[in-house]
């Protein structure tokens, strides 16, 4: 499953070329994180060459996420794919020493937050190279 993750994290960092924009909305739809939630960029990461502060925009509908209350994530891909994963609160928070709280999509942990209609998901997984570890930004969505 973690194959599946870092193929996922891949497909993102390999869609650098493919940047676009799209429009902000502050209309807040619901709380919490299940729902669904447009990738909107992509911030840090590999892509960006161990720059701080990099970011990689993505047109609306390159990945939409699916938190579902029976932890279970679906992820639908532009080009038609869909993949299920499972994901989970972890009850031992204090062993990622995050200042947020994690979340494992299959085992690998990211950290979270939401901000209004805004999810930020901050990969704390393992990495073999030199670079600040990215941040999926996703707009949640009707």
């Amino acid at each position: 499953m973690k194959k599946t993750i870092f193929s996922f994290c891949m497909t993102l960092f390999m869609a650098v070329l493919m940047t676009g924009c799209s429009s902000d909305d502050d209309e807040i739809f619901g709380t919490g994180l299940t729902g669904k939630w447009d990738l909107v960029e992509v911030q840090n990461g590999p892509a960006g060459f161990c720059k701080d502060g990099y970011t990689n925009h993505y047109p609306s509908g390159t990945v939409i996420i699916e938190l579902k209350g029976n932890g279970k994530i679906v992820f639908n891909y532009e080009d038609g794919k869909v993949e299920t994963l499972d994901y989970s609160i972890p009850e031992d928070q204090e062993k990622y020493g995050s200042t947020l709280p994690v979340m494992n999509i299959d085992e690998v942990p990211f950290g979270y937050a939401i901000e209004g209609n805004s999810l930020k998901l901050h990969y704390y997984g393992f990495y073999f190279c030199d670079h600040i570890p990215a941040t999926f930004v996703f707009k949640r969505t009707k």
